[in-house]
């Protein structure tokens, strides 16, 4: 036997206990903060859940409101984070309430700052937190609220007229799934309330484009390569906040004119 194969032979053994060493301190550091709450008592090494969140996250989050349903809270661990999920009302006011830097963290999505970016409003804390709310919280006025909800009013009036002609045109024994329908509703009505005149029927399509591949890329494991679909999410967030940032700057042109706000 030669000299590398004999280290090899000896050093194999030492890396399989250090290695089952450390699936057994992580399964313990686990079990030790999430104690009698209720959640996942085995962990996949490393990754935690984070397979069963990609795949399929409609069914990890109805598991996790599941679990909550007796305290009102339940405890995951997602790609070395340990998770909180709170069902509870008064406690989602608790936490949201403190924004200090030591307080708990939002986890938008085990990638997210590769897809939000790193300074989104969700991983902001602290004073910069506080700064920006101020900034932003005149546009949740009672006038501000009364603009928004004439213009959803007028766009779901549309949407439930264009549902009814299309009811029309199909058998009655035939269902028409609305889940599509619906996200369209929902995404006119916010690309309206939020930009108004501003974005032009070409920047819609666009921006709906890349509002697809945004979501399908929160779906799917972080491959940052040509073709995946986490580039393509990556590419069409650099988009849509290159829209915003044109729309932002069209709506500082009215303000300075004196204009009243339509969105």
């Amino acid at each position: 036997m030669n000299p590398f194969s004999s280290f090899l032979s000896l050093l194999l053994p030492l890396l399989v206990t250090l290695f089952l060493l450390i699936l057994l301190l992580e399964q313990i550091w686990y079990l030790r903060r999430k104690r009698n709450v209720p959640g996942p008592n085995i962990l996949f090494p490393f990754l935690g859940n984070v397979i069963p969140l990609i795949t399929n996250p409609t069914k990890f989050w109805q598991l996790q409101a599941q679990l909550s349903a007796s305290v009102g809270f339940s405890v995951n661990y997602v790609a070395g984070c340990f998770i909180v999920f709170i069902r509870n009302t008064e406690l989602s006011h608790l936490i949201f309430a403190n924004v200090k830097p030591d307080a708990f963290l939002l986890v938008a999505h085990p990638y997210g700052k590769k897809l939000f970016g790193q300074h989104n409003m969700v991983y902001m804390f602290g004073q910069d937190h506080k700064n920006l709310r101020r900034h932003i919280a005149s546009n949740f006025t009672p006038k501000a609220l009364s603009t928004y909800a004439q213009l959803q009013q007028l766009i779901i009036l549309k949407h439930f007229k264009s549902w009814e002609r299309l009811s029309s045109t199909v058998s009655p024994a035939e269902p028409i799934p609305l889940r599509l329908l619906v996200r369209d509703m929902n995404l006119q009505t916010s690309q309206t309330v939020f930009l108004g005149k501003y974005l032009s029927s070409e920047a819609r399509e666009r921006f709906r484009v890349d509002y697809d591949l945004f979501n399908a890329g929160l779906m799917k494991l972080p491959f940052d390569l040509p073709g995946f679909a986490f580039r393509k999410a990556k590419l069409g967030a650099a988009r849509i906040l290159k829209t915003l940032t044109h729309c932002a700057a069209e709506s500082k042109k009215r303000m300075l004119q004196g204009e009243d706000p339509s969105c």
